[in-house]
């Protein structure tokens, strides 16, 4: 939490200036903190001590995410993780699409998905705050309307209108960039699958950080194996329970799936994808620009695969 507050107090004290180009330089810093406080807002939403309930609505205060749209979408994550249908977190259209859809539901604009990608990414915060003020007002959830008024009043008193509008579309750009990677690349289910454990280890991949401020800046979701067979684990012991899990897979005869640098020359097996000519992660892959090439280029499949007669919707209809 003393980060984020650091980096949140840069960035106000650059937006508060009267030289313009501070005022544009203080978006990165605010942004960077808007996208670390979803990340500890999701810390304290899954914990389950004093210290987490204390904290449950931080991130309805600090990044303007209401606590139970966010458990909503967010519990249904974990439980069908990557099943088509009903995890929101897959991209169905109308903007983005992770497989093809059927003809009927299918959008021209989809053949250029890959090219607008950085634009959908950059909403993602803009599509998860209107969602937040509808859950909380039409089910009216008194203490978060409270705290969702106080972040945007404290925000709008203190930042220029720009500044928080360019803040937030970089910190959607950057959360979403790091929380699809773990996850998009990997198997879809478009069937159930019953065994809980199996269903994570095929759908989520994990991402060993190159360099120290990655390993921050990523928030935990480098770790995304085993926070999903660990939801309540406190990130800081995940670390500690790599090497658990990659002993279990391997005693189970189950594929671990990650990009680390101490290994450059090995990946995990390509699985192919249900009706997507996808193009197979790229030997050698070093670090997490490389995880980021391999979803770029899901996206650059699946403009260019034609429509699946066969595939199934997302669940919400309207993702990003």
């Amino acid at each position: 939490m003393a980060s984020w507050g650091a980096m949140l107090a840069l960035g106000i004290k650059l937006a508060t200036t009267a030289d313009w180009k501070y005022k544009l330089l203080s978006v990165l810093p605010i942004a960077i903190a808007n996208s670390y406080a979803g990340w500890l807002a999701h810390d304290y939403v899954h914990g389950t001590d004093k210290f987490c309930n204390f904290f449950r609505n931080f991130g309805a205060v600090t990044a303007g995410l209401s606590t139970t749209m966010w458990c909503d979408k967010h519990n249904m994550h974990h439980a069908k993780t990557n099943e088509v249908g009903i995890d929101e977190d897959l991209p169905g259209g109308p903007a983005l699409f992770v497989w093809p859809p059927t003809p009927e539901n299918d959008k021209p604009w989809r053949k250029f998905q890959h090219l607008y990608l950085p634009l959908a990414y950059s909403l993602l915060f803009v599509v998860w705050r209107i969602d937040s003020l509808k859950v909380a007002w039409s089910r009216k959830i008194r203490h978060e309307q409270f705290c969702l008024a106080a972040h945007y009043a404290l925000a709008l008193a203190i930042l220029p209108a720009p500044v928080f509008a360019g803040a937030v579309l970089l910190s959607g750009f950057m959360s979403a960039t790091i929380v699809t990677v773990s996850h998009q690349n990997e198997d879809l289910m478009f069937e159930h699958e019953h065994d809980y454990v199996k269903n994570q280890f095929e759908a989520t991949r994990d991402c060993r950080t190159s360099n120290p401020f990655s390993e921050w800046l990523w928030g935990g979701m480098q770790y995304q194996l085993e926070h999903h067979l660990m939801p309540t684990m406190p990130r800081y012991k995940y670390p500690a329970l790599v090497p658990l899990v990659q002993k279990f897979a391997k005693e189970n005869n189950i594929e671990y799936r990650e990009l680390k640098r101490e290994n450059p020359t090995t990946t995990a097996p390509y699985t192919p994808r249900y009706s997507v000519p996808t193009t197979p992660p790229s030997p050698g892959a070093s670090n997490e620009l490389q995880l980021l090439k391999d979803n770029y280029m899901l996206y650059v499949d699946v403009a260019r695969a034609p429509a699946d007669p066969r595939a199934r919707e997302s669940a919400s209809g309207l993702t990003i």
